[in-house]
């Protein structure tokens, strides 16, 4: 019996001693590395719905989504859980990451289903009106590999309606009018912000600000016409307003005309909107540019719209899209800075040196490029790249570039036609009361 007890007890103690052992080694040990911190919690895929690109996927927390490729930036908010995101289909061989605001890589997809055949869109109410969009001839899809998400790397001629009466004041539509934001522009709300067109055709966007001077519009516009070449120019309402010559030779020539805004204000300094341009102060802003439009050419601008300086944020886009109007900034690096002269020195370059840093641009990442040039210039003339632009549309040419208006990139990023005629319900103003007898 006492045997056994003695057994038992050294036995205890054995345990004990490999315990405590045990215990001290894992403590010595060092701490395995915490586990990276992530918002997802599930992987991350697409598929096709017509037109459409459904992104499906699950977020551990709240997070501001970004979806970034050559051609495209959409961001959205999501909460935290399974998460369903609709936007317009990118173009074919897009490739685009999926991150969190925080810079949190979550997923890299590959678009590689073509886009169903476009679809007409109806004929606008002018019998006279005529698309500033090139037709396509619908085609068979061919056969595509199934939609996949890849692992996470870091890797116009314008149309001709009665001009109104007088120049009356921008006035608020009639009671009978549709609300913004109710009117019929498929994917309003997305806040598009359009910097950069689809490749692989070696195609720019030559796009022009007239705000308040014209010093050189006229160079210009003869530069574009003898090259039969059409591009979108936006105005001011008071560019409308001090040059209706130039505004209406640019309509007959077929350029297509957006809004810039009737005052070039401020609405959004280190693209952080002021709190003072509310909603009803912005939107007035481009209906009374528009109503300038419409006093003078009997017809609206086009659905497109730049913001003044660049500064905007995704809240003023989606307010110009209850109006019809999609945003068109420029590339990053494609502002020429033709405006500064030589008291900004900074960033004041010569006439010549902006268009072969231009050129030099096209040889490195050209195809898509959305630049920035201006109606107005203070330099003196011999140091206007105006002077220069013929010859280096010229030699563009020559090495295969085609120079083309915003409404041929949107057209082949997917994104339906939007008709400006239906944006004059906000523009006239309201019918006379009836007289008293």
């Amino acid at each position: 019996m006492g045997l056994c007890i003695g057994l038992c007890s050294g036995l205890f103690l054995v345990l004990t001693g490999c315990g405590r052992q045990a215990a001290q080694e894992a403590a010595s040990r060092p701490a395995p590395p915490p586990r990276p911190a992530t918002s997802a919690r599930k992987d991350w895929s697409w598929r096709p719905v017509g037109g459409l690109a459904i992104l499906e996927g699950e977020l551990a927390s709240p997070a501001e989504l970004v979806l970034e490729g050559r051609s495209i930036r959409e961001t959205r908010f999501a909460e935290a859980g399974p998460v369903r995101w609709e936007l317009f289909r990118p173009p074919v061989g897009e490739t685009a990451l999926l991150r969190t605001g925080s810079g949190q890589i979550l997923a890299r997809f590959e678009f590689v289903l073509p886009p169903p055949a476009r679809i007409a869109p109806p004929p606008k109410p002018s019998a006279r009106a005529t698309s500033a969009i090139p037709s396509k001839r619908p085609h068979a899809d061919p056969p595509a590999r199934p939609p996949r998400a890849l692992p996470a790397s870091p890797a116009p001629t314008p149309d001709r309606a009665a001009p109104l009466p007088s120049p009356t004041p921008f006035l608020l539509p009639r009671a009978a009018a549709p609300a913004p934001g109710s009117g019929p522009w498929p994917g309003m709300g997305e806040a598009l912000n359009l910097t950069r067109g689809p490749g692989g055709q070696k195609r720019l966007l030559l796009s022009f600000d007239g705000g308040s001077n014209a010093e050189v519009a006229t160079e210009i516009l003869d530069t574009l016409k003898a090259r039969g070449v059409h591009t979108t120019i936006f105005l001011t309402g008071a560019f409308i307003q001090h040059f209706p010559a130039l505004v209406k030779r640019m309509a007959a020539e077929g350029h297509e005309l957006g809004n810039h805004t009737m005052n070039h204000p401020h609405f959004a300094p280190g693209m952080k909107r002021d709190p003072k341009w509310t909603k009803e102060r912005v939107q007035r802003e481009l209906l009374e540019a528009d109503a300038a439009m419409v006093r003078l050419l009997g017809r609206p601008m086009d659905p497109y719209w730049r913001a003044p300086y660049g500064e905007q944020t995704a809240e003023i886009r989606r307010w110009a899209e209850e109006l019809g109007y999609r945003h068109v900034g420029w590339s990053e690096g494609a502002d020429t800075l033709d405006w500064a002269t030589p008291k900004e020195r900074r960033l004041y370059r010569s006439g010549d040196a902006i268009l072969q840093r231009l050129r030099q641009r096209l040889d490195r990442d050209g195809d898509g490029l959305i630049v920035l040039m201006h109606l107005g210039s203070e330099r003196a003339e011999k140091d206007r790249p105006s002077a220069g632009l013929g010859a280096f549309m010229d030699r563009a040419r020559r090495e295969g570039w085609a120079f083309v208006p915003a409404s041929a990139f949107l057209h082949d990023l997917g994104k339906p036609a939007w008709n400006p005629q239906l944006r004059l319900a906000f523009l006239q103003p309201p019918a006379p009361a009836p007289q008293a007898r």
